[in-house]
């Protein structure tokens, strides 16, 4: 069983190693690519116990899967604590999602959703015995 394991770690790790060159992302022209969302602004709270609130969305090209995302949340002072990435997750297979909130009532922030996203294609997979 140990083998096995590790015979599978050797084989992921090559197939990562093929795919990040020494700029630390995809080497084959054009396998993968990160689309960057808008920067929009997280508002600041109306004072009243609420927190200002955003959502944004990154979305792969046709063609093109999903394999990993982030966000960004960039705070408008000094006092980071006030703004919050709540949620970064995928949302379907070809978006990611990211929701900021902001406890501030004088600076806005903001927030930037990344998509991490593959080129599919229709060739054959190679099986070994």
């Amino acid at each position: 069983m140990v083998k096995r394991s590790v015979k599978f770690g050797l084989v992921a790790a090559a197939a990562a190693t093929m795919l990040v060159n020494s700029t630390g992302f995809a080497s084959a022209a054009g396998t993968m690519n990160i689309v960057y969302s808008p920067i929009v602004t997280i508002p600041v709270s109306p004072g009243n116990g609420y927190a200002g609130a955003v959502g944004v969305t990154a979305t792969c090209p046709a063609g093109q899967v999903l394999t990993g995302g982030g966000a960004e949340v960039k705070a408008g002072n000094s006092y980071v604590h006030r703004y919050n990435l709540s949620v970064s997750r995928p949302n379907g297979a070809e978006s990611w999602w990211a929701y900021a909130t902001n406890s501030d009532t004088t600076n806005p922030g903001t927030l930037q959703a990344f998509a991490i996203c593959a080129k599919t294609t229709n060739l054959d997979v190679v099986h070994t015995p």
